[in-house]
């Protein structure tokens, strides 16, 4: 078949693929509530703010009668199973702590060969972005590539003024606002964040995946017709610009997530010990905490609060998880796969140049 078969319009399937690269905004359509709890959030903070919501389920179901606070076996024996629960963090712990060593530790030979593909990819970067030394902070880095990306981009605006096609010309210009409106916004998310916090890592998820190498790709191939040497050249650097920050942006994820465990296992160890004391004097001295108080309400809040204080583990590696979690599902989508774009019309397009 020929592409110039009547019903194959690669014009509307590369528009297609350019605007269905919008997908990559979902990080602006979704709930900001949703986001900040799962990704942006102080992880402190919402730890707090589910703990709270702890001790008022609590405290609401130990003031309607639910929970005989007086009756010192019924308090004592929650108390008790949360704290037996609490010991198999240690196990957690360990397991986190010997995922993240797996990672650190390495002979010689090893290390050498990863610091020499690292270095490497800092060559490959430098002469892509004409730079003589690229940047060692990983914020400044990918600001670095991202401002190339866009700057090569913005370079396409004269082949679309160029184009005697207006079709063609228009789906040039949506590629190119489409890499514009999400350099911004990384731009913008990578000002004065520093390695060791998320807003690095965050202001690349959901950004420059691959549909936007897929549709660089569609132009090149589809438009070479309409093309200068210098355009193609344009593109081939744009698309392996595209590429390359892929690589950067799973590198600094990987090394983020061996922070972020490791900073989990410590918390989770902090947390942790004062747990199971707590827990262990309250269920010791709970009888005569309930002679010396004596009143039930007051009671309810004490149980209340020494639930949600043995609970904090739990708390701690919840609100963990989800970031974990969430970052780890948000950066799926690896290189030149989108696995959340549906691209089946443009399938019909390669199989009509067969």
């Amino acid at each position: 078949m020929n592409a110039d078969e009547p019903g194959i319009d690669e014009e509307e399937r590369i528009d297609e693929a350019v605007s269905r690269s919008d997908l990559v905004h979902e990080r602006l359509r979704e709930s900001p509530i949703k986001r900040w709890v799962m990704l942006d959030g102080n992880r402190y903070a919402i730890a707090g703010l589910f703990s709270l919501v702890v001790f008022a389920a609590c405290a609401a179901i130990g003031f309607a009668g639910y929970i005989p606070v007086t009756d010192p076996g019924t308090a004592t024996t929650l108390v008790a199973a949360i704290v037996g629960g609490t010991l198999p963090f240690i196990t957690i712990v360990l397991a986190i702590n010997q995922l993240v060593l797996s990672q650190e530790l390495g002979w010689p030979g090893d290390l050498s060969d990863r610091f020499e593909a690292m270095a490497t990819f800092r060559r490959e970067i430098e002469s892509l972005t004409e730079t003589a030394v690229s940047p060692a902070a990983p914020a400044d880095f990918l600001q670095l590539v991202v401002d190339t990306v866009v700057e090569r981009t913005e370079r396409l605006e004269t082949v679309a003024d160029r184009m005697t096609d207006p079709d063609r010309a228009a789906v040039i210009r949506e590629f190119v606002e489409a890499v514009e409106t999400e350099g911004e916004l990384v731009s913008a998310s990578l000002e004065d964040s520093d390695f060791g916090t998320f807003e690095t890592l965050s202001a690349v998820l959901g950004h420059f995946n691959g549909a936007h190498l897929y549709a660089a790709r569609q132009i090149r191939a589809h438009y070479a017709d309409a093309l200068s040497d210098d355009d193609l050249e344009t593109l081939d650097a744009i698309v392996e610009l595209l590429g390359q920050l892929a690589i950067a942006r799973q590198t600094f994820k990987t090394l983020y997530m061996q922070y972020e465990l490791a900073h989990l296992s410590k918390v989770l160890l902090v947390v942790g010990f004062p747990t199971l004391l707590g827990g262990g004097i309250f269920l010791m001295t709970y009888s005569m905490i309930i002679e010396a108080v004596g009143t039930p309400a007051v009671l309810v809040l004490v149980v209340s609060g020494v639930v949600t204080f043995v609970f904090l583990p739990f708390t701690v590696l919840l609100v963990y998880t989800f970031r974990i979690a969430s970052i780890a599902s948000r950066t799926a989508d690896f290189g030149p796969f989108v696995p959340r774009v549906d691209f089946e019309d443009e399938a019909g397009l390669e199989e009509s140049e067969e």
